[in-house]
């Protein structure tokens, strides 16, 4: 799931929480809980890829950005 799915659905999951009471609170701060264990992850790896392979631009956003093409020296 790309990164801004990731958010909205954050966002999303606490709007809900405001809303919510007993076992769906509980079952809604499970869901938010591996959506933001999931989004950690994914900043992880880019962070990673950006760090130790010096190329930010390797993961690209479906939405709003055009691929960049490597040449291979």
């Amino acid at each position: 799931m790309p990164s801004r799915r990731l958010e909205e659905r954050i966002r999303e999951l606490c709007g809900h929480l405001v809303y919510e009471s007993g076992p769906d609170w509980e079952k809604t701060v499970h869901e938010l809980r591996l959506v933001i264990r999931q989004h950690a992850r994914r900043l992880a790896n880019v962070t990673a890829a950006a760090t130790v392979g010096g190329k930010p631009d390797v993961f690209i956003e479906r939405r709003g950005r055009t691929p960049v093409k490597y040449e291979i020296e």
